[in-house]
């Protein structure tokens, strides 16, 4: 069971330990900062569930490490609870007009302290199921395109900000028309579910998979650089080609096509991660499909060579245009044993 991180923002050391060994109770994953500056680098970051603040800081006040939180909209669901030794009315409609989500005077016994934080947290876990349901896909039940945006956005703001690596996949299911053509949408639907059972199970939490949109689905991989994922997307595309989906006396077999990029200095705007990837993946498309096709910059030829790790090596991009053929006719399926 993951636990949930709180983020202590106070400068008094006495309270802050006071607010470390009360919430400890309740066996949550504690982080603390001294001043609002290195708490915001901390919330930035660590991405806490709650975060527990002071209004009287050295440096900026509560108000401000309030106000620069929710300035940013991915963060909006994240309860704020004011725990400081202002009580007066103007003070508390300040922090409740800025974005807290409840106040709490440093005189409370912690018993309120604690059931005031499990109530924040329940709170928000519910925002998070509504949430979770606006953004996925109700067929595959896997992420839907705008959550995939959403997530692409945080990753390339972060990579700016931290120069953090992350890569992007398309995945593309191969003669997925005449699937729909020969065996009926249902088939059809039935196939994409197939392919996105063997994605979730290929890859890591920290991933995020999504149907992109139609037979595509988008992949995102956090810290991980081109040559990770060239490695993962093989993977994936072996073990969608291995996997079986049947269909009454008959069992259907699938393949995909890949295409990855990287984010890097160079790359100017988030909308380039996506397109680099999906003109690699007309390039798979081109080539025979089922296969990985990555983009390579200049400064990225220092692939591993054939033979160093026992995974093949990133192929060298090959020129064409970026368009996509029409699929052959679908090979016929294979007579269950």
């Amino acid at each position: 069971m993951t636990l949930r991180t709180l983020l202590i923002i106070e400068d008094n050391p006495r309270d802050r330990e006071y607010l470390e060994q009360t919430l400890a109770q309740d066996h949550y994953r504690i982080l603390s900062a001294p001043n609002g500056l290195l708490g915001l680098q901390m919330f930035e970051r660590e991405k806490p569930d709650a975060v527990i603040l002071d209004i009287l800081l050295p440096d900026i006040d509560g108000f401000e490490v309030c106000r620069r939180i929710r300035k940013n909209k991915m963060y909006m669901g994240v309860p704020i609870l004011f725990y400081t030794a202002v009580t007066t009315i103007d003070e508390k409609l300040l922090g409740l007009e800025l974005g807290a989500a409840d106040f709490l005077v440093k005189t409370a016994d912690e018993r309120e302290l604690l059931v005031r934080v499990r109530n924040l947290l329940r709170s928000k876990k519910t925002m998070e199921e509504l949430v979770e349901m606006s953004f996925v896909d109700s067929l595959t039940e896997v992420y839907n395109r705008r959550y995939f945006m959403h997530r692409l956005r945080d990753e390339f703001e972060r990579g700016n900000r931290y120069q953090r690596h992350f890569c992007c996949t398309i995945i593309d299911v191969d003669h997925f028309k005449e699937v729909n053509d020969s065996y009926g949408h249902l088939m059809g639907d039935t196939a994409l579910r197939a392919v996105a059972g063997v994605l979730r199970r290929s890859v890591r939490a920290a991933d995020v998979i999504c149907r992109y949109g139609g037979d595509e689905f988008g992949w995102l991989l956090p810290e991980t650089d081109l040559q990770g994922a060239y490695q993962a997307a093989e993977r994936v595309r072996q073990a969608v080609a291995q996997a079986d989906v049947a269909r009454q006396d008959r069992i259907l077999r699938l393949t995909v096509s890949c295409g990855v990029s990287s984010f890097s200095n160079a790359t100017g705007r988030m909308e380039d991660v996506l397109a680099q990837a999906d003109t690699e993946l007309y390039k798979a498309k081109e080539q025979g499909r089922n296969r990985t096709s990555v983009f390579l910059n200049e400064n990225e030829r220092h692939v591993t060579s054939p033979g160093t790790d026992g995974v093949p090596p990133i192929p060298p991009r090959q020129a064409g245009k970026n368009r996509r053929r029409k699929d052959p006719e679908l090979p016929a399926p294979e007579a269950s044993s």
